[in-house]
């Protein structure tokens, strides 16, 4: 291990680095070779050490003569899923509850869970780690260290702030090597802030695996270094919310079959023509109670839409409803409706709405809401962006028909002092506590704090990529969570001019005509095909185990690109299915492996069996 800082290995890989980052990294490559302008690497007779230019200070101690960096680096590289230096983070998930609400997905993730005593010891394999970041390498050493006992990564992502600090760690790791040390496209270099972006594609790629474990090591603890782990936590526990599962998706399915057979007037965008009066989307969040006078005020120069549990305040207040907005597929909806209450208010509801709700309206419209597998029963209609909750879809209607939008009461969190919703809302008196595992956001306003947990995190997500998407011009006057795209703006420093906006409501009306459509019948078995090809791999390892999930998330990703209606309906329940393969696998010796995973895939496949024949009585195929 101490030939690691020999002068004559140092320099070797210093070179053999340059070569590969000539070859593969050109740009970063280009960084490497100016000379250091803050840190740089030391090394004389008490070893080796990285030195401040500016005053001189060493990044490790100097012990009689004798510079600690080494020594650091090797009690950083003991242990690191045990090492009090590292942070293991299972995203308190672990152990699981039980799904009580969805029976054939809880039926199959309590099976795997009963083929192991789940518990918090990890048993990963020799040199295998999950997901792992590094927030500052701190001259890579330790890093260099791991390699050399042979560490295999699932995936390792790599933050350094400065040049210097990158080029330092050049001397130590082989980069050649380390990417030969995780999957493929599963390493990533990031001198700087790692992009959102990444994260938002990683999610996607490797949702369960990362949803799961992951291991820091966060050597500098500085504000830059805590921001990045604050950004990965944020999108880490944005993704383990939304997965949505089988049994939603068949009462979504239901509704949307019962729903149909009133012939109601669909949106369909062929037939859409945009309207020249901002629309206002309203909201019950905390907010909406400050913006009432606003809304009353200005109702007449814009079109209203409220959402959800907002249309309460807003009667009881007086303000004038264009269009009431509603999704959700739970019983007690047409009661909600009923006390508001929504009397003559036309109601544009998703597809999947409760249709006893649906029946309460006198003069109500449908949409396809995207996202969901009744949604694409006609893909083309599919609105997108409309999920998780009713304030997205809202936006994603508005978007569709104005140019200009007005958030109200869309808070997207917990405002610091005030409760959940507004005052005189559905929910009665609430509390003002925020949820202790919430994350503190950036507010709209900076006079307030704002906290916010996975679903408001995705909820926000989703309206600042439709605005982006959209290219709207958008009024965020809630006091709530600052939303990507939108211009904060106090109420009173927005002035409407108005227009025609009875012309503007017919237009929104017109856009809905009746169209008949069908439950799909293809498809569900060549998922299942390829599901089981994939449950035939051998498993002997849990590095092969987690390649295995990675796998069957891409076999549902790619499912719901090409046949939406499919991939939804099962990606949600197989998702949580392999989250507690993982929960279940962990704990276990590693000869144990193949004896679990083969009965494992017993259970995945009954349980999606059973839910396809769940599938063929229900509707009747």
């Amino acid at each position: 291990m101490e030939g690691l800082i020999a002068e004559e290995r140092m320099g070797a890989c210093f070179a053999k680095n340059l070569e590969f980052f000539k070859a593969r990294l050109p740009k970063l490559h280009a960084k490497l070779l100016a000379p250091p302008t803050l840190y740089n690497l030391l090394s004389d007779t008490g070893g080796v050490n990285v030195i401040n230019l500016s005053d001189g200070s060493l990044l490790f101690a100097c012990v009689e003569g004798q510079h600690q960096m080494f020594n650091a680096a090797k009690e950083w590289a003991k242990s690191p899923l045990t090492n009090p230096k590292w942070h293991l983070d299972d995203n308190q998930i672990t152990p699981l509850s039980p799904l009580e609400s969805l029976p054939l997905t809880n039926e199959g993730c309590q099976a795997l869970l009963a083929l192991s005593s789940t518990s918090n010891t990890y048993r990963l394999g020799l040199n295998f780690y999950p997901p792992t970041l590094f927030y500052g390498l701190a001259g890579g050493l330790c890093l260099a260290l791991l390699l050399e006992q042979g560490a295999f990564f699932h995936a390792l992502y790599l933050y350094e702030e400065h040049p210097d600090l990158w080029r330092i760690s050049c001397y130590f790791v082989d980069y050649a090597r380390l990417f030969k040390a995780t999957p493929p496209s599963a390493c990533v270099l990031s001198l700087g802030a790692i992009p959102s972006t990444l994260w938002q594609h990683v999610f996607l790629a490797k949702k369960i695996t990362h949803s799961f474990l992951h291991l820091e090591f966060d050597p500098y603890k500085n504000d830059s270094t805590k921001a990045q782990a604050q950004n990965f936590r944020r999108v880490k526990r944005r993704a383990l919310r939304g997965w949505g599962s089988f049994e939603d998706e068949m009462l979504g399915l239901a509704n949307t079959l019962e729903n149909l057979k009133t012939n109601p007037p669909i949106f369909q965008p062929k037939y859409l023509k945009a309207i020249d009066l901002p629309i206002c989307v309203v909201g019950n969040g905390p907010s909406l109670d400050g913006l009432l006078p606003f809304l009353k005020e200005n109702a007449d120069k814009m079109v209203v839409f409220s959402c959800g549990t907002a249309l309460g305040v807003l009667k009881k207040a007086g303000v004038a409803v264009d269009f009431q907005i509603e999704i959700e597929r739970i019983d007690y909806l047409r009661e909600v409706l009923v006390n508001a209450p929504l009397g003559d208010t036309p109601l544009i509801c998703g597809n999947m709405l409760n249709p006893r709700a649906l029946a309460c309206a006198k003069e109500a419209y449908v949409f396809m809401r995207g996202g969901s597998c009744s949604g694409c029963l006609a893909p083309h209609l599919s609105v997108e962006f409309s999920a998780p909750f009713v304030g997205n879809a809202g936006v994603a209607l508005a978007s569709l028909f104005s140019h200009t939008l007005i958030l109200c009461g869309l808070d997207c969190g917990y405002i610091e002092g005030q409760t959940k919703h507004a005052k005189g809302s559905y929910y009665g008196d609430e509390s003002p506590q925020i949820p202790t595992d919430s994350l503190e956001v950036r507010a709209n306003f900076g006079d307030t704090k704002v906290f916010s947990d996975g679903l408001f995190l995705l909820s926000a997500e989703q309206m600042g990529q439709l605005f982006k998407h959209r290219q709207n011009q958008v009024y965020n006057l809630s006091s709530g969570a600052f939303i990507e795209n939108t211009m904060p703006l106090q109420a009173q420093d927005l002035k409407l001019t108005g227009g025609k906006k009875d012309r503007a409501i017919r237009r929104i009306k017109s856009a809905f005509k009746p169209l008949k459509i069908s439950p799909q019948k293809e498809g569900l078995n060549a998922f299942k095909r390829a599901l089981t090809e994939l449950l035939n791999t051998p498993i002997v390892t849990k590095k092969e185990l987690y390649a295995l999930v990675d796998q069957i998330n891409a076999l549902s990703v790619t499912t719901t690109q090409e046949n939406p209606f499919v991939g939804i309906l099962f990606e949600g329940s197989l998702a949580h299915l392999c989250l507690h393969l993982l929960v279940a696998c962990l704990p276990l010796k590693q000869a144990d492996l193949p004896v679990f995973c083969a009965k494992a895939k017993g259970i995945i496949l009954d349980t999606l069996e059973s839910m396809h024949t769940a599938y063929e009585e229900n509707l009747g195929c």
